[in-house]
């Protein structure tokens, strides 16, 4: 479903849109053409109509209840821009040059919609102990899924995140918090699929891992170079993960106060090859 009307009232909001969301839309000539679109209701709204279908004036009127002279200038803006075509048989259909607007149009409102929430996600948690420069890097995760406990499921971001873990064979981890259910789950994952562990924590999590019943495995992983461990004296409050399985970004409530029922997970090469980035840099800086 296009929510065309939330991408009418976002740009009347004077958002700035970078062009780097656009696919194949790359120059002023067509920034222009982008804001003439979205600067009508109407315009935009019978673009996405024809996206999904042909259409006679008829059927566009009926769609709208509009007025036929309304429609046709709408129409003929359209026509003007080369952003739709009129057949031999009277039909209005999207030409080619529209289709890619409308598919960019659409890769922008899944970003202002994801943006939404990951602020509503950051919103509800201290950021103070994040530097700036992460809170940027941590933008990737606009692509991804909020996982929330409920009623019902009240362990459901844990869940997920253990099951994810489980499956992975490359893990790499920022580790603020120490559980031993998470610790149990990464063991058992490197020992089955003869995996790898790369993580970034502070002393006093170590030190918890060693005196947990974990020591002697965690000590053999070491030695069998299953595990890459960096100390840092302090580093920011983000439970980061990212494996060849998934990603996922745990928050705290304040300082101390770890938040285990909102979870954001990302999947898909892409964002994975991103989220490997983002813990690269963030090594790069703080190891």
């Amino acid at each position: 479903m296009c929510h065309w009307k939330t991408l009418f009232i976002l740009t009347e909001g004077g958002i700035i849109i970078s062009e780097e969301f656009f696919e194949g839309i790359c120059d002023l000539a067509d920034f222009n053409l982008l804001k003439f679109v979205v600067s009508s209701e109407l315009r935009l709204r019978l673009l996405f109509s024809l996206y999904e279908s042909s259409k006679s004036i008829k059927e566009l009127e009926g769609e709208f209840n509009r007025k036929s002279g309304n429609i046709s200038r709408g129409l003929n803006e359209l026509m003007s821009c080369k952003l739709i075509e009129r057949l031999p048989n009277k039909l209005y259909v999207i030409s080619s040059i529209g289709f890619l607007l409308v598919k960019n149009l659409e890769n922008l409102m899944f970003y202002f919609d994801n943006i939404n929430y990951f602020e509503e996600f950051s919103e509800n948690h201290s950021l103070r102990s994040i530097p700036n420069k992460f809170l940027k890097e941590l933008s990737i995760f606009y692509g991804s899924t909020l996982v929330e406990s409920t009623i019902t499921e009240f362990a459901k971001p844990i869940n997920m995140y253990l099951e994810n873990i489980r499956k992975s064979t490359y893990i790499c981890m920022i580790l603020p918090v120490f559980s031993k259910l998470f610790m149990d789950a990464i063991a058992e994952a490197l020992i089955e699929h003869d995996g790898y562990l790369d993580i970034i924590t502070t002393k006093n999590i170590y030190d918890l891992i060693i005196k947990s019943d974990n020591e002697k495995l965690f000590r053999s992983l070491m030695r069998d170079k299953k595990i890459n461990l960096y100390i840092v004296e302090d580093m920011p409050n983000i439970f980061f993960t990212v494996t060849d399985v998934f990603g996922s970004l745990f928050l705290f409530y304040d300082d101390v106060v770890f938040d285990n029922s909102q979870m954001l997970l990302l999947d898909g090469e892409s964002n994975l090859n991103d989220a490997y980035r983002f813990y690269r840099f963030f090594k790069n800086e703080i190891v």
